[in-house]
């Protein structure tokens, strides 16, 4: 096979193990940085001091606490969206049907921003409300 089709197609080319590697490892290696982040985040944060405030650094990883929540919707929120967007854009492209394609592309960009004006309204209108008002979720 030509290498420019396999450019076009390595999915239905190439063999298994050889896709797995090459493009499961990236994604693994992303979700062991973020993890690696967090932890290491939360340790910087909480050796912080200051001689005018007492226990400040349990203050900050209080802060992370809360904030973590918030960062995991946004993820969840993002990810999601794109895993959708992404089997309709590669089904399109598959099918070759370029002109489909490039409607689903411009209406991700489309759900993109209104995702991120949703999320920046949050935070400049919601934030007090959150950290004021946090309800106890009970599950059964």
């Amino acid at each position: 096979m030509s290498e420019e089709a396999l450019k076009e197609n390595k999915m239905g080319v190439m063999p298994m193990p050889k896709l797995m590697l090459s493009m499961g490892l990236p994604m693994i290696i992303s979700m062991i940085v973020q993890a690696f982040y967090n932890i290491v985040d939360s340790y910087f944060v909480s050796r912080i001091t200051d001689d005018t405030v007492e226990h400040i650094g349990e203050y900050a990883v209080n802060a992370l606490t809360l904030a973590y929540p918030v960062q995991l919707l946004i993820i969840a929120v993002g990810v999601g969206t794109g895993v959708g967007i992404n089997a309709l854009l590669s089904r399109s492209l598959g099918e070759k049907n370029f002109e489909r394609a490039g409607k689903i592309a411009g209406n991700a960009i489309f759900i993109g921003l209104c995702t991120y004006i949703v999320f920046m309204l949050f935070g400049f209108f919601g934030t007090d409300a959150f950290l004021k008002h946090r309800p106890m979720i009970v599950l059964l």
